[in-house]
């Protein structure tokens, strides 16, 4: 089987989990890099024309010319995985807000502005709102805004770097100090509990979670989030709060740095689904 992994990172060659998965997977396969980072959507729609298409894409790039790129390839009968509507869904922090509620997921209540700048003009919505809250970036980016603001001063204090920024501001809700990290490869769920970025000097440490400690709910949460967003990788960080189980983000095809095993369930996938592109050839 032919293999490409679309990517933009240029630390992924060496990274302990994906470096490793493509290694194994080379020993049988065929595997290359498409680097998108200096190259526009037409030139690396362009470097890949120079290849024969693969029978398997790994859209591990997030920046918009990996997913024109991804998009285009689908448009030929290409196989993506995550796909393009998936991937989108989770870089659109309203979109993947509107899947959340057709699904009936646990999410915060969250509103968009085309502009912080908009957000902090519209006086009267301003006087409504109900700090503390949780602000982001509208598209999910490497480098993007995510920050906790307590006031309206804290907020406007956010202005100078940015203000042409699209938001969206989601509802706080108090957690109990741990952000439960849970990633899935191919239906395997892998766990850890992390300190919430949150706090002040809070540590960035995983304490792993076995299978058997992982509640019902999480495991059921956890499998209909990728049902709702046909996602074959994923990550997803959710808080116990006195309402139950909230989800708070999603990761389309994160990296699985640290998570023991992840390198073999990566590899079992692409097994997996060369078996079932031969079964429907």
């Amino acid at each position: 089987m032919d293999i490409c992994l679309i990517m933009d990172n240029p630390e992924t060659p060496n990274h302990p989990v994906i470096a490793v998965a493509l290694q194994r997977l080379s020993a049988t396969h065929t595997v290359r890099l498409l680097d998108v980072r200096s190259r526009s959507s037409a030139e690396a729609i362009a470097e890949e024309e120079k290849h024969a298409q693969a029978n398997l894409y790994l859209l591990k790039s997030h920046a918009p010319q990996a997913l024109d790129v991804a998009h285009t390839l689908e448009q030929r009968g290409a196989l993506v995985v995550n796909s393009w509507a998936a991937s989108m869904a989770c870089q659109d922090r309203v979109r993947m807000a509107e899947r959340m509620h057709e699904a009936d997921l646990p999410w915060p209540r969250t509103w968009s502005f085309s502009t912080l700048e908009s957000l902090l003009g519209a006086h009267e919505l301003l006087a409504t709102l109900p700090f503390p809250l949780i602000i982001k970036s509208y598209y999910s980016h490497r480098g993007d805004l995510v920050d906790k603001v307590r006031t309206l001063a804290e907020l406007q204090a956010l202005a100078p770097q940015w203000s042409q920024e699209p938001v969206v501001l989601q509802e706080f809700v108090p957690g109990d100090g741990w952000d439960i990290k849970l990633w899935v490869i191919d239906q395997q769920i892998f766990a850890a509990r992390r300190r919430t970025p949150l706090e002040a000097n809070a540590s960035k440490e995983d304490f792993p979670l076995a299978p058997d400690e992982l509640p019902a709910e999480w495991v059921r949460i956890t499998h209909e989030v990728g049902q709702a967003f046909n996602l074959r990788l994923y990550g997803i960080d959710l808080l116990e709060t006195a309402r139950g189980p909230m989800i708070i983000d999603v990761n389309s095809f994160p990296g699985f740095r640290g998570v023991p095993g992840a390198d073999t369930a990566l590899v079992n996938l692409v097994e997996h689904l060369n078996k079932e592109r031969q079964t429907t050839a």
